[in-house]
C-alpha cells in the first residue's frame, strides 16, 4: 500500500487511509478488535515489516486500548534496535518483573485474524506475524503446566493449528470465518 501504487489510493477506505498515514509517519500502525460473542479482543501492529524487516506482533485477550499501549510500546523497542524472535522474553512493558513472550503463529490462523494486514502487505507473499503471550501472576504461560483453567480462553494458543487447539471461543471464530469465506 505504500511502496507501490496500486490505483486505489482515492478509494481507500478511511480506516485503511489512517493505516497508511501511521506506517508512514510511524513506522507501524496498531488496529484492535473488540471482544465479540465468540472471541475475545484482540490488537495487532501492521507496518513493523515493512518498516524494519522484523515481525508484526498480535496480542490478545486484553482490552483494546491496553492491548495497543502495549503493542506501540514493542514497536518503540523495535524502532530503538530490538529485534523480536520466537521464545524472546518482552521487558519493560509489563509491570513489576513480569515479562511477555513471543510464540509463531500456525498459517491457518492468519486470514482469519489478520485481514487488515493482509490488505496492507498485498503483494508481499510473506510476512512474519508473532504472539505476544502475557503470563498470570505466578510468571505461567499459556500451555505451561499448572497454568490457570480460567485463564485458557483469554488468549489463543495460535502455535497450534485449529485443529490442534483446544476448543472454545477462539476455535468457534476460526470456524464462524472459515463458513463466512466460503460462502463469499
Amino acid at each position: 500500500m505504500i511502496c507501490q501504487d496500486y490505483g486505489d489510493r482515492a478509494d481507500m477506505h478511511p480506516g485503511d487511509q489512517r493505516l497508511v498515514d501511521n506506517v508512514g509517519r510511524f513506522g507501524w500502525g496498531v488496529l484492535s478488535i473488540p471482544e465479540s460473542d465468540t472471541s475475545g479482543p484482540w490488537a495487532f501492529t501492521v507496518g513493523l515489516w515493512h518498516t524494519y524487516r522484523v515481525p508484526e506482533v498480535a496480542l490478545f485477550g486484553i482490552s483494546p486500548d491496553n492491548a495497543m499501549g502495549i503493542l506501540n510500546l514493542v514497536g518503540d523497542q523495535i524502532a530503538a534496535g530490538a529485534r523480536p524472535h520466537v521464545d524472546q522474553p518482552i521487558d519493560d512493558v509489563l509491570p513489576d518483573d513480569y515479562q511477555m513472550r513471543l510464540r509463531p503463529i500456525a498459517e491457518p490462523w492468519r486470514r482469519p485474524f489478520f485481514g487488515t494486514a493482509l490488505r496492507f502487505y498485498r503483494a508481499t507473499a510473506e510476512w512474519p506475524v508473532l504472539q505476544c503471550v502475557w503470563p498470570d501472576r505466578s510468571h505461567r504461560f499459556p500451555g505451561d503446566a499448572d497454568y490457570p483453567i480460567a485463564l485458557e480462553g483469554k488468549q489463543p494458543r495460535l502455535e497450534l493449528t485449529p485443529v490442534e487447539h483446544p476448543e472454545g471461543g477462539w476455535t468457534a471464530y476460526y470456524s464462524e470465518w472459515v463458513e463466512w469465506a466460503e460462502k463469499k
